[in-house]
């Protein structure tokens, strides 16, 4: 989906989950009012295996057809495919902007939702209720109802490198691509909540990442926190620019004889 018609776009939003997709959008029609914006989508098969590679495969070839390297996005579980895809292919990516991804890169709510399936005896329905509220704070039983049956979707039909019995853990080793990493701290999925939570990543940033954390927002903090969060993003990226053409300066520069 591209909101700015462009021959190759500026940044790309990965996007793991057909059913949340919509919790993506508001900051992507807020980005593209300075840049040219891609949404690179992912749709799991019931069919195939759920594999993190296959992804990533498929993000290469479409950002192969990119003429110039692009910042991405991605909340959550396609953060992770973010960070992956960086890591192996640092040339293809300008930047990496993390939304509410943990030190453990894989926790998602998925991951969260399978530990209380754990911990309390109750119905898939009575959970996702349950986590839904959690996620995103309503209190309303319509919107709670509307809300958990997306969760639901997601659960059945996207691509989550999680289950009941195999939580899975990525340690966060270093990538030569700059990041930006921001999440909201009353977040219940990324350590309980908390800023300590988010700050674990400052053992992990280089000097050229930065850490942003909302003061609220919980986990789709993106969404309610679109206009905010686009303004520290848009900082994040100018800033990157303005070090290169510094760095071009430099290196241009020739003292006289």
């Amino acid at each position: 989906m591209t909101f700015r018609q462009s021959a190759s776009p500026q940044v790309v939003g990965i996007c793991t989950s057909q059913a949340l997709r919509r919790f993506d959008l508001p900051l992507l029609r807020s980005l593209s009012r300075q840049q040219a914006i891609a949404q690179w989508e992912y749709c799991q098969n019931p069919d195939e295996p759920i594999d993190l590679n296959v992804a990533i495969a498929a993000l290469h070839e479409y950002l192969q057809t990119c003429s110039k390297s692009v910042h991405l996005v991605g909340h959550g579980i396609a953060g992770l495919v973010g960070w992956l895809y960086a890591r192996q292919y640092p040339e293809q990516v300008r930047s990496l902007t993390l939304l509410s991804v943990g030190v453990n890169l894989a926790t998602s709510w998925h991951s969260h939702y399978y530990e209380q399936r754990q911990l309390i005896a109750c119905s898939r329905e009575t959970m996702l209720a349950r986590t839904a509220f959690y996620l995103f704070g309503y209190r309303d039983k319509e919107m709670l109802h509307w809300l958990a049956d997306l969760l639901k979707q997601d659960l059945d039909n996207s691509l989550i490198p999680h289950s009941l019995y195999a939580p899975t853990y990525i340690a966060p080793t270093p990538i030569a691509v700059p990041m930006l990493v921001c999440g909201a701290s009353d977040d219940y999925v990324i350590g309980g909540g908390g800023e300590n939570s988010y700050q674990k990543w400052q053992l992990h940033l280089k000097d050229s990442d930065r850490l942003w954390i909302s003061k609220q927002g919980k986990h789709f903090f993106h969404y309610s926190q679109c206009e905010p969060l686009s303004k520290q993003i848009r900082s994040f990226w100018n800033s990157l620019a303005l070090t290169n053409t510094a760095m071009a300066s430099k290196c241009d520069y020739s003292p006289s004889k």
